[in-house]
């Protein structure tokens, strides 16, 4: 059999942007889904061996190992290296990362220089389209980086046409490779949770909505929000959950502003914030719901759709580019993102509607899971 090639996967836990996490997490589970002759070495770039071995409980994958990201060999090596870089301003060990086939996400420093092939992401290109998110800094920083991605002669992986396509609206002269590779999930197991203890838990009630984001500005709570004030005005009464990190960096009062709008105009009985919980507990609600309502302004690839589509649970969407690019011939439910009317008529609707359809006629979603890890391999080549 032919050598495994050896790919470092940058690796973090982060809650203020899980989505990054799950998506090394999907991808190390859509190599496991392939033949064992085509799974590669995966070296996991990450802060601390507990991090590893956290991970390496979570992926079963068999072919693992664990690299300090900041590039030393252990932990001794770089407790060496702090105090001689305070001390004397040298490090005494290398901290380039050897043998390395492809790194991925590459980030342009002396830890994966050596790697053989390097290997750029970009989740989307927001800050273009919709500055008003961002700060200044955020918006040079994020700037600054993807003017030395377009003008390399490296690789850089998008996950949708709709990004690509913004890519070369604004580099037009770019160097760089690009391909697009959509993700595919792949979930825990959830369905074996007692829904009615679930339920209780969370204080719900046997029917809801829910809507599973990021409380970040962009992801337009606030016309659920407003939806929700409005059947109440007209004496319909629905419930919807919110599940997510509710910090927002870029704009710390959000979240504020959403308990405040809630508390203002009386719908604290129809609105249930349950905060950053237990992904197999978040997974059985949505499956659970009358339909999962992902209302955001801007997406690279929307991991909530993803995970609908895995669980071939009905969607009411804002109608942008990128979910018309991700619910091809679904049963999806379209909204301008702008109109509380149009996504009151549609809870209201299906409030009412007993079963809503599944997502697809025909579920075919392990197919997405092999084809993102098979050509991911295809893309390090």
């Amino acid at each position: 059999m032919a050598k495994r090639k050896r790919i470092g996967l940058s690796y973090t836990y982060n809650e203020n942007w899980i989505g990054g996490t799950y998506y090394i997490e999907n991808l190390i589970n859509a190599l496991n889904a392939l033949n064992d002759e085509e799974k590669p070495h995966i070296v996991l770039l990450t802060d601390s061996y507990e991090s590893f071995w956290t991970a390496q409980q979570k992926f079963k994958y068999p072919y693992i190992s664990f690299q300090l990201d900041s590039g030393e060999a252990n932990k001794g090596f770089q407790l060496l290296n702090r105090i001689t870089n305070r001390l004397f301003k040298i490090r005494l060990f290398s901290q380039k990362i050897k043998a390395l086939d492809a790194v991925f996400p590459y980030y342009k420093s002396e830890q994966q220089s050596a790697a053989k092939k390097k290997i750029y992401w970009v989740a989307d290109f927001q800050e273009h389209f919709a500055p008003e998110f961002f700060s200044e800094d955020d918006i040079a920083s994020r700037l600054q980086s993807q003017q030395e991605i377009q003008a390399s002669a490296g690789h850089l992986i998008v996950s949708s046409n709709t990004a690509l396509g913004h890519f070369k609206s604004i580099f037009p002269q770019h160097t760089v490779k690009v391909s697009v590779l959509p993700f595919a999930v792949a979930h825990p197991p959830y369905q074996d949770i007692n829904i009615k203890l679930l339920l209780e838990k969370y204080q719900l009630p046997a029917r809801y909505f829910i809507c599973p984001n990021q409380f970040w500005k962009h992801k337009n709570q606030l016309v659920v929000l407003k939806a929700v004030k409005e059947l109440k005005a007209e004496g319909i009464e629905i419930t919807v959950a919110f599940t997510g990190n509710t910090n927002d960096y870029r704009n710390p009062h959000y979240f504020t502003e959403m308990k405040a709008f809630v508390e203002d105009n009386n719908i604290g009985n129809n609105v249930k914030f349950l905060g950053f919980i237990d992904r197999r507990d978040q997974l059985q609600l949505m499956n659970n719901a009358i339909a999962i309502i992902q209302p955001s302004l801007f997406e690279g690839w929307s991991t909530v759709v993803e995970d609908a589509k895995l669980m071939n649970k009905f969607l009411l969407v804002s109608d942008i580019e990128i979910h018309r690019e991700q619910l091809v011939n679904s049963s999806a439910r379209f909204f301008d993102p702008y109109s509380v009317n149009q996504l009151a008529q549609l809870l209201q609707q299906f409030s009412e509607h007993q079963n809503p359809p599944p997502l697809f006629e025909n579920n075919t979603y392990h197919e997405c899971v092999e084809k993102f890890g098979r050509t991911f391999l295809r893309i390090i080549d």
